[in-house]
């Protein structure tokens, strides 16, 4: 039996202000629904703690069991540098990075 194609999908878009030092609740309901993409700007992130990271990583884990496409975009330089010395692929991906070894700022 043919899978059935992929319905268009609405981009929820979520500005992460200040320091992301815990899970977003608000971000996790938007997911829930399994009804919407996540486009993560952190245009306005000044601060990861290893919980935000830890958080981001079980998010992206669980939007992949959802089917849910969730990108990062305006990663400033200070996080994308703690994206890379964190090693987690997952996280390189949601930049747009093919792998972790990519060169250069990809978001």
């Amino acid at each position: 039996m043919a899978e059935p194609a992929k319905q268009s999908r609405q981009v929820e878009k979520v500005r992460i202000m200040g320091e992301l030092e815990r899970g977003l609740d608000h971000v996790d309901k938007i997911l829930a629904t399994g009804k919407t993409d996540v486009e993560l700007d952190f245009s306005a992130c000044t601060f990861i703690s290893v919980d935000g990271l830890e958080w981001l990583e079980e998010f992206l884990l669980r939007a992949d069991s959802l089917k849910s496409t969730v990108t990062f975009v305006n990663v400033q330089s200070p996080v994308y540098k703690v994206f890379k010395v964190a090693h987690i692929d997952s996280l390189m991906r949601a930049c747009g990075s093919p792998n972790q070894d990519a060169q250069g700022l990809v978001c």
